[in-house]
């Protein structure tokens, strides 16, 4: 009877060994499977990052490249409006040393229309809001 005894012993003692075994080997392949989760999950948010950091270097270069595009397109306009105002300076500046007499009687009468047009306020009297 102690042999077989011994034998149950030896066979629970066997079969503790094997389920001891069996659940290191579960616990090592559960620690592998979450390490190899994790290691997606940190490459798929690096990725996520590279692509992120590339689009707004694209936008920014494009947003750059369209400003600069705007302050050309200004400076063009700013110059060709210079220059058209000098030209229409010059050409006022030619007429009236070429016609005086025709520019004073303009302007006289430019002024008297302006004059006949805009109604004159006496001193001290008050406008429509109650202002002086």
């Amino acid at each position: 009877m102690i042999k077989n005894i011994e034998r149950t012993k030896d066979g629970i003692d066997s079969l503790v060994d094997h389920t001891r075994d069996a659940v290191i080997g579960a616990a090592d392949r559960a620690e592998r499977g979450v390490e190899s989760a994790a290691e997606h999950v940190a490459d798929g948010a690096h990725a996520a990052g590279e692509y992120v950091r590339d689009g707004a270097k694209t936008a920014s270069r494009g947003a750059h490249r369209r400003v600069e595009d705007a302050a050309k397109a200004i400076d063009r306009g700013y110059a060709q409006a210079r220059g058209d105002l000098s030209r229409a300076a010059a050409t006022a500046t030619d007429y009236v040393t070429e016609n005086p007499g025709k520019v004073l009687l303009l302007a006289a009468a430019a002024g008297f229309v302006l004059g006949m047009l805009v109604p004159r306020r006496r001193p001290g009297s008050k406008c429509d809001d109650g202002t002086v």
